[in-house]
């Protein structure tokens, strides 16, 4: 058997908030304790993963009270944790708690190789209205250097809002990235070497192949979202349970395993 290259968990839209009992009237439980169940989940996969994907949306409110909570509950896990800063998410206690950074930039992105595999991290909290989102002239620059066709290395590349447009009007026009043309031919150079752009936000499993190249989302560990043809409401999607992605690269595939579990402990 071929051991893969590289294998990480991918999570995304955690929204721990300063308040442990805060809840909404659409969701299963209160994001609090359902970040804890999602951490527990991780611990006890039968796999061990290289590092876990966060793809944003760490903090229900930008508070450093929340962070606090972040950092109790998301340290807790038995690996890496790379962060994405979400639009609900405040950089600098992101970067300073979390992280452990002493300074914060104004915009986290990262690039950094594990396994002989290049991971970059690019923050699309652009200057536009929430919640959508925007990649920056700079950001653009700094991603193109980073996609180099000629890098042998394969590829990952993570960010927190859906780049690329699928013709579901909420998700297109009041939460994407409102230039990602502009990003996706950022990163077109490097098609050959990408292995997957994976990023959170909607709340939703959902992959897209452009150009040959895979953008997977998945589902967050409080609540979710449908995403119909033609749907322009936000409508929450009471059926889909919680999880995350398992992804695994090896030389000549990526294995994406959608992982669910119910709060109650079963898992699947």
């Amino acid at each position: 058997m071929t051991n893969p290259l590289l294998t990480f968990i991918h999570i995304s839209d955690t929204h721990i908030p300063a308040d442990p009992d805060y809840t909404t009237d659409y969701a299963t439980a209160p994001p609090y304790s359902a970040a804890i169940a999602l951490v527990q989940q991780i611990n006890t996969l039968p796999v061990e993963p290289d590092f876990v994907l966060h793809t944003g949306d760490v903090a229900y409110d930008p508070y450093p009270e929340a962070y606090t909570n972040c950092k109790d509950i998301l340290g807790a896990i038995n690996y890496p944790v790379h962060y994405v800063v979400g639009n609900h998410d405040a950089s600098e206690p992101l970067q300073t708690l979390l992280m452990g950074r002493d300074n914060a930039l104004p915009q986290w992105h990262d690039t950094f190789e594990v396994n002989g595999v290049q991971i970059v991290i690019v923050d699309s909290n652009g200057p536009v209205p929430v919640p959508r989102g925007y990649m920056t002239e700079a950001e653009l620059d700094w991603l193109c250097e980073q996609c180099a066709p000629d890098d042998p290395r394969p590829l990952i590349i993570a960010t927190h809002h859906n780049p690329v447009p699928v013709d579901v009007p909420w998700l297109d026009d009041f939460m994407g990235v409102q230039n990602g043309e502009d990003f996706h031919k950022a990163i077109l150079p490097a098609r050959d070497r990408i292995r997957g752009v994976f990023f959170g936000h909607v709340h939703q499993n959902l992959d897209i192949y452009r150009d040959g190249i895979l953008y997977s989302a998945t589902v967050s560990p409080w609540t979710q979202f449908h995403a119909w043809p033609g749907q322009r409401d936000t409508i929450h999607d009471a059926d889909i349970q919680p999880g995350f992605s398992v992804v695994s690269l090896y030389e000549k595939h990526t294995l994406l395993r959608r992982h669910h579990y119910s709060l109650t402990g079963k898992s699947g």
